[in-house]
């Protein structure tokens, strides 16, 4: 184990199964926070990581559950937080080469031996296993051809936010997985979702340096006006093109599937009403 490991170890593994290990954190840690090389570290949040050293690879385990246990007596009953054992339940998850260059992958071969360090993990770890650690990538031409300019790059990933498990790390999605999937944005009425929408809209196109998302096309439904507002200074300074389709039945060449709406938008829509109109759409459309 390198010098930097050793100074970022939290715990001893005290404890192995097939799915599940405990770690012992070091005596006089206080409420779970580890002072490391780097930081300061609270390694008690359920779903964070920890890196347990195996040969030339990590195990990384996930954090399930924390125990707390006194092992000194006291008179009062009181629990006695600083000379107290803290124990980690963990889970493996997967492997993670220690080179700094493989690749993470689910399943763990080589389980960690009893007394093995476990380590905080650090961000670049992160990005490992969550394969995000290039933010851009080459272009690419139409059709696959060499790009103009020839050293042009485009976004490979995208940060959304920052964590509220892993302290201080930002929230990076993979754009083609990201864009080729489904994805929701929920939340309450005014905490934001068409703001987040937006801003990630924003940041495709602002792309400082080619390429900015060339060619891509996006379809908004823009109910309350948010998106105009947010998308079109990037029109004007040549970033993108916009085309404004006013669904007020002066619009051409537009068509829309009766299928894709829902009940709600057929209640807009037609402008039912609540006591009457509502009550047999919701019979037709079940």
């Amino acid at each position: 184990m390198s010098h930097d490991d050793r100074k970022r170890a939290v715990g001893k593994v005290t404890s192995v199964a097939a799915d599940r290990l405990v770690v012992e954190m070091h005596a006089g840690t206080d409420n779970f926070t580890v002072v490391g090389f780097d930081d300061v570290h609270y390694v008690a949040r359920l779903g964070s990581f920890l890196m347990i050293p195996t040969h030339a690879e990590y195990v990384v385990v996930e954090v399930v559950g924390l125990r707390e246990r006194d092992v000194g007596a006291s008179s009062k009953g009181d629990l006695d937080k600083a000379g107290s054992a803290k124990f980690l339940d963990v889970v493996p998850v997967g492997m993670l080469p220690a080179s700094g260059e493989g690749r993470f992958r689910f399943g763990v071969s080589v389980f960690p031996s009893l007394y093995a360090d476990a380590l905080y993990a650090l961000d670049s770890e992160l990005d490992r296993i969550f394969e995000t650690k290039a933010e851009e990538e080459p272009g690419v031409g139409p059709d696959g051809q060499v790009c103009v300019p020839t050293k042009a790059t485009r976004f490979r990933v995208l940060t959304i936010g920052q964590s509220v498990v892993f302290e201080d790390y930002a929230v990076k999605v993979r754009l083609d997985d990201f864009f080729g999937g489904h994805v929701a944005v929920l939340g309450n009425t005014g905490s934001g979702k068409s703001c987040t929408v937006a801003s990630i809209l924003q940041e495709l196109f602002e792309k400082p340096s080619e390429h900015h998302a060339r060619g891509a096309t996006f379809v908004v439904f823009d109910v309350n006006g948010e998106y105009r507002q947010a998308l079109e200074p990037l029109a004007k300074t040549g970033g993108i093109g916009i085309d404004r389709v006013v669904l007020d039945g002066s619009a051409t060449g537009f068509r829309l599937p009766h299928w894709f709406l829902d009940l709600s938008e057929w209640e807009l829509l037609l402008q039912a009403s609540e006591r009457t109109q509502v009550p047999i759409l919701r019979m037709a459309l079940g």
